[in-house]
């Protein structure tokens, strides 16, 4: 009988854990926001404000930190995947089709623009995000799939590294963690946020509920994910 008992309370203590284990690792959003922006598909923050680059008008959208646009910076690009801007305030986008970053002004004007070496499948399979790292004055790049890559490229449009990553379905969006010096993704595909080492090690994943993710930034210990599809922001709670 005691032998029984223990095997059950074992057996309950190991259920309990699973499924405690599983919630841990299941993000769910504190505030869904609608946006009056058509296939959101690149975010970060500046200045306390987020800017939101729309894959369909290669418009730049400034928004305070619950979706309201402020203001717009028109662009002559599309199929734009991802943005993010320099401790000077220049932007620079990600042009997915012809593989390079560009980098504008502040009202959106051409400073320079850089090809990044690399193959891609499909015109729709190749950069896909990007972040500035204000500590080592560099960016992190992704390629979405075929390969799914992390890439660490200079001011210059250089490659410094390149690893692949596996264990994403795809990845849609990057963003840099200057409280912890790591790196958090976004998977369109696979539904989950990973967060890693700036050498691609992987830290811990999170399932989210959120259809076609397609950027992702970390701000006052909360996470800003867009859903391209649903054109909708979500915010969550930053996981200790």
């Amino acid at each position: 009988m005691k032998k029984l008992l223990l095997l059950t309370f074992i057996v309950v203590a190991f259920v309990s854990c699973k499924l405690k284990t599983h919630s841990q690792n299941t993000l769910k959003p504190i505030h869904v926001i609608s946006l009056n922006i058509s296939e959101p598909s690149g975010i970060t923050v500046f200045n306390n404000q987020l800017y939101i680059v729309s894959d369909q008008t290669g418009n730049i959208y400034k928004t305070g930190l619950d979706g309201e646009i402020v203001s717009k910076i028109k662009t002559k690009y599309t199929d734009i995947e991802g943005v993010t801007v320099s401790d000077k305030g220049d932007f620079f986008i990600v042009d997915e089709a012809k593989r390079r970053i560009i980098k504008l002004d502040a009202k959106g004007k051409l400073i320079d623009k850089f090809k990044i070496k690399g193959k891609q499948k499909f015109n729709n399979s190749g950069l896909e995000g990007i972040c500035f790292s204000k500590l080592e004055y560099s960016f992190y790049v992704i390629n979405e799939k075929s390969p799914t890559q992390l890439l660490k490229v200079n001011s210059e449009g250089e490659i410094i590294e390149a690893v692949t990553l596996n264990f994403a379905k795809d990845l849609s969006g990057i963003c840099v963690d200057n409280t912890t010096d790591t790196l958090w993704l976004v998977s369109d595909e696979s539904y989950a946020i990973y967060h890693i080492e700036k050498n691609g090690k992987l830290i811990n994943s999170y399932k989210i509920p959120v259809n076609k993710a397609e950027g992702i930034v970390i701000y006052n210990d909360e996470i800003y994910v867009v859903s391209d599809s649903a054109e909708v922001l979500y915010i969550f709670k930053k996981p200790l």
